[in-house]
Parts: structure tokens; sequence; C-alpha cells
């Protein structure tokens, strides 16, 4: 008996589960990023976290209209997380 490919359909079924479960969670994650039940520091950490890519620190940088625009915050909202996170924890 050739054993080479028995664990394959599991193998697929498992690979399968894990991209549908993925795809849920970055579902679940456009739909938190936008919501108002977060708050605006946690909406703009969503959407980081879904682009792997960090809050510029320049409140002018060109991105920062396109997060407001994906989290649907208002710019200032986008730019008062910028300042927050820019101020010393004392």
């Amino acid at each position: 008996m050739n054993t080479t490919h028995d664990g394959f359909p599991d193998f697929r079924a498992r690979a399968e589960r894990a991209a549908r479960e993925a795809a849920e969670r970055r579902e679940q994650a456009l739909v938190d990023q936008r919501s108002p039940e977060n708050t605006n520091d946690a909406r703009v950490r969503i959407w980081e976290r879904l682009h792997q890519v960090r809050l510029p620190k320049d409140p002018a940088h060109a991105i920062l209209a396109i997060i407001a625009k994906q989290t649907g915050m208002k710019l200032g909202d986008v730019q008062e997380v910028q300042r927050a996170r820019a101020t010393p924890v004392a």
C-alpha cells in the first residue's frame, strides 16, 4: 500500500479550514476598524495590524487620509491619535 498521499486529504481540509478562518478574522477586523464601538486609537491599531504599517509621525502624511477613510474616522481624529502617541506618558 502506498502511504505517500494518505494524509493529503486531511492536510488539504486543514489548510482550507485555516484559510477560511483567516479570511473570517480579516473580515471581522475590517468591520472592527470602522466600528464606532471601538476607540479611535483601537481603530487605528486594527488598521495598522491589517496593513502591517505603523501610523506615520508626520501629521501631513498622505496616508492619513486613507487611514481616516478606511476607519470611518475624520482626518482630525487620526491626527489626534498621532498627537496622543507622540505625547510622553508621565
